[in-house]
């Protein structure tokens, strides 16, 4: 057959790229077939595949996050890439990879001579690792559940502070002050006891409100939740009577039994004893102006 004809059958091989370089030639450039398959290896020459050598495995690294069963399955496609390899080297070359561990430990301690050797040893620490991951990923996800089971009212805030909050009270005292103006009252006093930090909480952080008592965003002043169980307290200890609303006399302790504050009854009963007291000592007057003795004690009050 003669060039010319080598030339055609070479054409209909060619497809894709390799058919866009041959339609590209300038005419009347090719003489002859072999001039035609120069061309064509030295334009194509890039895309061939050369093998690779030992050298090539040391660049396998067992990454940050990667697992002992994907890092050796990695390595070990990377040993098929290098032809004629000595096995032998190839415990030496995976240690060098490998991050720290026990596996680590026991190819320097004794190195394996063969490819089998070394994914057999490789299996047994594979086995040990994911244990030990399952133990710790069902350790987390039992946390996860227990705390999902605990009482909302002692977790941290989220936005718009759906939990309660600890301490809480069945009835709150009527104000007639905002109550950011009565924290600013109270810290000027020096009686308000400032809440802990709360949780971090992403959404907490995305939030445009501000909270003086805590300090952080997530929910306002006047929402706060523990402000208001704090202003309570102090109220019922005797403080911050002027904010009181619907108060008059200044008392805001709260009612006790019989509708009277502790104050209140101590304060009646004073008085009954001091005028038990004084009927007697009138009455003792009187009957020794008399001449008269006292009647028995069981008369008197």
């Amino acid at each position: 057959m003669s060039d010319a004809g080598y030339c055609k059958i070479f054409r209909i091989t060619l497809s894709g790229k390799a058919m866009a370089w041959f339609n590209q030639l300038p005419t009347h450039i090719i003489e002859n077939f072999k001039q035609l398959s120069q061309r064509f290896l030295h334009h194509f020459s890039i895309n061939k595949r050369y093998s690779k050598t030992a050298s090539y495995l040391f660049t396998i690294i067992q990454q940050e996050q990667e697992s002992l069963r994907d890092y050796v399955q990695r390595f070990s496609e990377a040993v098929l890439e290098v032809p004629h390899l000595n096995h032998e080297l190839l415990a030496s070359i995976l240690q060098q990879g490998l991050r720290r561990g026990r596996f680590r430990e026991s190819i320097a301690g004794k190195p394996p001579t063969t490819l089998d050797q070394l994914l057999k040893r490789a299996a047994k620490y594979i086995r040990i690792e994911e244990a030990l991951k399952h133990k710790v990923d069902s350790g987390n996800k039992r946390k996860i559940r227990e705390g999902e089971r605990k009482d909302p009212r002692r977790e941290g805030f989220a936005e718009g502070q759906r939990h309660m909050p600890p301490d809480g009270f069945a009835k709150y005292t009527p104000l007639k002050a905002p109550r950011a103006e009565i924290l600013t009252v109270a810290e000027q006093q020096g009686i308000v006891q400032w809440p802990g930090k709360m949780k971090d909480n992403p959404k907490r952080l995305k939030s445009d409100k501000y909270c003086r008592f805590h300090k952080d965003r997530g929910h306002s002043t006047e929402d706060c939740c523990h402000l208001k169980n704090e202003i309570e307290k102090l109220i019922q200890r005797g403080y911050l009577r002027e904010y009181v609303e619907n108060n008059p006399s200044g008392n805001n302790t709260t009612p006790r039994r019989g509708g009277r504050s502790l104050k209140k009854r101590k304060a009646h009963g004073e008085e009954k004893k001091e005028e038990s007291t004084n009927q007697f000592i009138i009455s003792a007057k009187y009957y020794k102006g008399q001449n008269q003795s006292i009647p028995p004690s069981k008369n008197w009050p």
